[in-house]
């Protein structure tokens, strides 16, 4: 205590009524936050039934504080209000009004649900609650990957790319074809189909993991100079080994693929369908790279040095034209996606003697997968060498172009690869939703730009909650004000409304540029 008094002595310590009131905003929405949850595991019979009065005390306890909270709220609001009205230098009490209107809005918030839930306890068992919550991992994990795309973009160019949207939708077309290839592969079998796709597919893998690929990766990366020209004995017997290893490799691969269906039929079928349901998730990725690396060099590198609303106009036309060009090539009727038995089909999670709760297993995957992808980008974006280039590049562009880094490079890069990961996303979608059209992706893409912007647009991590915060919240939402399902998007979209009122930068804050702030 001894070092703050001596700064308050000495007038280092200043007292910032809008920082504050941030600070006081954040844990009224906390406190309401816990408040909701409380209500409901106890109404729903998570702490027993019936429950001891300890926890309805505990509940009643919450929403006296929050009530006393936001008194002391307004009398502060109050006294910084008087206080600045006072003052001979005018300064806006904007931020400190709105972080107050903040709390009433969360107090508001959890009467509302309190009310709904304590009225009617039979109509929301746990098990509700547990398959919503389920919807919402599941909504957000494919959220999260396409927000991905956008933050990535963002944190790059400065800009928005409203055509990701239809990135993905292109991705669960090229997904579907490949899915249809398989399907007439095996007569309308996917099982058979993935067997004959599986025998060319494994032995090529095992032919290329023969191939030397460090000393290939090294000879390619080396620079070309006098000495690298110069015979080498070792590569020259290196580079006429490779057609034996490849068909050494391919014959290991056949003669491992037939003995495993010989001799371990049920694991040689999971094998097969995993292979084949990679090949499909792969066409979907690669038709989404190729379009978003298309719309990159067509639409948006000639704008590149224009003003800031420019090429946001052409994102938008590029989004239009993708989805007429869709409409005139694959027509407006729905095409459907089918499972095979591996992913189809739900796992029931029991819980106690509160039910169960059925689980579909390509919710799973989704949610798991999302998790995957975004730390393998993130280990990529801080690890790699490219992942360093484009941070430079994001950090400054000329100076990056002065160090070396090819920024179109960079640029196409980021845009490949927030492609991939919105043609996974879209492939996975068709798998759960199991149908879709040209118009599919609209929706998901402004939604995953609300989470980007939830997160904090930028930021990796940021985005990925912001998919799964976002919807958790479109799946919860409805059910907790008592209203109908049709109106999550509303919900969704008056959440984005409030975190640009509330805080702009985002839950986790932007990841910019200096020069950009």
């Amino acid at each position: 205590m001894a070092h703050i008094t001596q700064a308050r002595r000495l007038g280092r310590i200043t007292f910032d009524p809008d920082r504050l009131s941030g600070q006081f905003f954040g844990w009224g929405a906390l406190i309401a936050t816990v408040r909701i949850f409380w209500v409901i595991a106890h109404v729903a019979g998570l702490f027993g039934t019936p429950a001891d009065d300890i926890y309805q005390t505990v509940g009643d306890g919450l929403g006296s504080f929050l009530w006393a909270y936001a008194a002391v709220g307004l009398a502060g609001l109050a006294a910084t209000l008087y206080a600045r009205s006072r003052s001979e230098e005018p300064v806006s009490s904007t931020r400190v009004i709105i972080n107050y209107l903040g709390i009433i809005f969360f107090l508001a918030l959890s009467v509302r649900v309190v009310n709904v839930v304590e009225a009617n306890p039979a109509r929301y068992p746990i098990t509700l609650w547990g398959l919503q919550l389920v919807n919402g991992l599941v909504l957000g994990g494919v959220y999260a990957l396409v927000a991905l795309g956008y933050t990535l973009v963002y944190g790059i160019l400065f800009m928005i790319n409203f055509a990701h949207g239809e990135v993905l939708v292109m991705g669960t077309f090229g997904g579907w074809f490949a899915l249809t290839y398989v399907l007439n592969l095996g007569d309308g079998t996917f099982e058979v189909g993935a067997a004959s796709v599986a025998a060319m597919l494994l032995p090529l893998l095992f032919a290329v993991l023969f191939l030397p690929l460090e000393t290939l990766a090294a000879r390619a990366g080396r620079k070309r100079t006098a000495r690298a020209a110069e015979p080498d004995p070792t590569w020259v017997l290196t580079l006429f080994s490779l057609p034996i290893r490849l068909l050494i490799g391919a014959l290991v691969g056949y003669g491992l693929l037939q003995a495993l269906g010989g001799f371990a039929p049920h694991i040689y079928e999971v094998v097969t369908t995993v292979v084949a349901l990679l090949f499909v998730v792969a066409a979907g990725m690669i038709v989404s790279m190729l379009v978003a690396v298309s719309v990159e060099r067509i639409a948006y590198r000639p704008l590149r040095g224009a003003p800031r609303l420019t090429p946001l106009i052409s994102a938008i036309g590029a989004s239009f034209f993708l989805q007429q060009a869709m409409l005139n090539v694959f027509g407006p009727s729905k095409r459907a996606y089918s499972r095979p038995k591996l992913i189809d089909g739900t796992i029931d999670v029991r819980i106690g003697d509160l039910g169960t709760i059925p689980v579909t297993k390509t919710g799973i995957i989704v949610v798991v997968v999302s998790l995957v992808l975004m730390v393998l980008l993130y280990t990529f974006v801080q690890r790699s060498k490219t992942g360093r280039a484009m941070r430079a590049v994001a950090e400054d562009k000329p100076t990056s172009a002065l160090m070396g880094v090819d920024v179109n490079q960079v640029i196409v890069v980021t845009f490949a690869i927030g492609a991939l990961l919105a043609g996974a996303a879209g492939v996975m979608m068709g798998f759960h939703n199991q149908s879709f059209n040209f118009r599919a992706g609209f929706i998901p893409g402004l939604k995953a730009f609300t989470a980007a912007v939830l997160g904090g647009i930028g930021n990796i991590p940021g985005a990925m909650f912001g998919g799964f915060f976002l919807g958790l919240v479109e799946a919860l939402g409805p059910t907790m004000l008592g209203i109908n399902a049709e109106y999550k998007d509303v919900i969704a979209f008056s959440l984005l409304v409030l975190v640009l009122v509330f805080r702009p930068t985002g839950i986790f804050g932007e990841v910019l540029a200096e020069k950009k702030v």
